[in-house]
Parts: C-alpha cells; sequence; structure tokens
C-alpha cells in the first residue's frame, strides 16, 4: 500500500476507532492468555503473499495477503481496487517468479477482497475467528522477504468508518490490534493461535504506537460463494481506485 493511502485508511480507522466503538470488549490491560502453535509461522509463512497493484498511482500499490481455503488470495480491498494488472509473489521460497492474479471477489465495507491466481495451487490456511487475549503472527513483507510479524488481539470493535471509496458510512466488525506495522503492510492476514486466518490489517493508529485495526474473516465465506462462479482467468471489473 502506498503512504498515502495508508495514511488516509489508518486516520478514518483511528477517528472510527475512538469515536464510536460499538459493542466492543472493555478496555484496559490483560494479560495474553492463549498461545500460537510452535508451527504457526511455519504455516503463515507457506500461504502468505506480496502483492503489487498497478493503475491507481504513479508507482505499484504495495500490500500483502495470503492464501485460504478455496485457494483465494485473502487481501484488503483497497490494496487492489481499481487496478490494471495485479501480481502476487509467495513467501515461500518454493515459488520466486511473481504470479499474475484477478480479482474475484470486494467488499469494499470490511475492506477486503479475493484474488485468483489461476493455474497455482499454494498453500492455504482455514478460516476461523478470534477472541481478545489471543495471538498469533501476520506475514508481511521486507525487502520481498516474508517476516513474521507477532500480534495480540486486545478487543473485538465495531466502528463506523467510512467505506474504501470514502463515500458512504458503514460498520465494519474486526479487531483492535497490538501489532508494529508500516506502509505496505495493509492486507496481512492475521493468522491465530489454531492456525486459522482470523482477520486482515486495513489500518494503524497514527495516535498510538503499535496499535492497528484489522476486519474479520466473518464476510470471507460469502464472498467465497461469490468468487466461485467468476472465472479464475478473466476476474470481475476492478471498479474505481480507493479513496
Amino acid at each position: 500500500m502506498t503512504v498515502r493511502a495508508l495514511r488516509n485508511a489508518a486516520r478514518t480507522g483511528l477517528v472510527a476507532a475512538s469515536a464510536m466503538l460499538i459493542g466492543c470488549a472493555a478496555t484496559g490491560s490483560r494479560s495474553l492468555t492463549t498461545e500460537p502453535r510452535p508451527d504457526i509461522d511455519d504455516a503463515a509463512v507457506a500461504s502468505a503473499v506480496d502483492i503489487r497493484a498497478t493503475g491507481c498511482a504513479s508507482e505499484p500499490t504495495r500490500g500483502a495477503g495470503a492464501v485460504i481455503e478455496g485457494g483465494f488470495v485473502l487481501t484488503a480491498a483497497h490494496v487492489v481496487a481499481g487496478a490494471h494488472t495485479i501480481t502476487v509473489r509467495p513467501a515461500s521460497p518454493n515459488v520466486a517468479d511473481p504470479i499474475t492474479a484477478h480479482i474475484v471477489a470486494i467488499d469494499p465495507n470490511n475492506d477486503l477482497a479475493l484474488l485468483s491466481t489461476p493455474g497455482h495451487a499454494l498453500q492455504e490456511l482455514p478460516l476461523g475467528s478470534a477472541s481478545g487475549n489471543d495471538r498469533g503472527v501476520a506475514i508481511v513483507f521486507r525487502n520481498r522477504a516474508g517476516v513474521a510479524q507477532p500480534f495480540a488481539i486486545t478487543r473485538p470493535v465495531r466502528v463506523r468508518i467510512l467505506d474504501i471509496y470514502h463515500v458512504n458510512t458503514v460498520t465494519r466488525s474486526g479487531y483492535q490490534v497490538a501489532v508494529t506495522i508500516e506502509p505496505g503492510d495493509s492486507g496481512a492476514v492475521l493468522v491465530g493461535p489454531t492456525g486459522t486466518a482470523v482477520g486482515v490489517l486495513y489500518a494503524k493508529s497514527q495516535g498510538t504506537e503499535n496499535r492497528a485495526w484489522a476486519s474479520s474473516t466473518s464476510a470471507v465465506p460469502r464472498l467465497i460463494a461469490g468468487a466461485r462462479s467468476v472465472d479464475p482467468a478473466v476476474g470481475i471489473d476492478p471498479g474505481p481506485c480507493a479513496g
């Protein structure tokens, strides 16, 4: 994701989260009680991809994602919306060349998208959910190398926020997350303590260090159902670029 896009997303997420938290867990510091399995890093790396999307800025938009059940790449919608071309590069060293991808489902309200990678079968993560105190890893990319970044869910949240086009105000379910992220990390998938995909990072706080927000994966099964009827070699209209 570009610096400008991440700043815009972070600003919107911060205002929404601080101004209106609907039905969220109690605030305050809590001990971390749910430990991830020792093999979570391996599973997360095997499914993670680095994303480049062109067409919305002078430089490619950078993001991250992961392959989930059904063989689709899950990422943040604002990373790929409006893109003319999309390529993914797996974190796994066994696949070195970039792979052409196509958008097969997009949800601007929850900031989620699914990509197809025709002809390429990558290791998949099952879908899951998270609760407060859950810990895990998200694979981010530094110089195109996948890095396991630990995270902790600090609380479930429902925020009032603008959609990715900055047109409609929507309610988005997800998590407040303690994690260190940088521009280009949007779309990184949170891999929870049992090795499931539980969320997708979309914004960071500009006012609090190591705080970010992630959409939950609760809307992903609906996206998968719709994506199954799309030609994976063509995809769908990418629509306009994110605001």
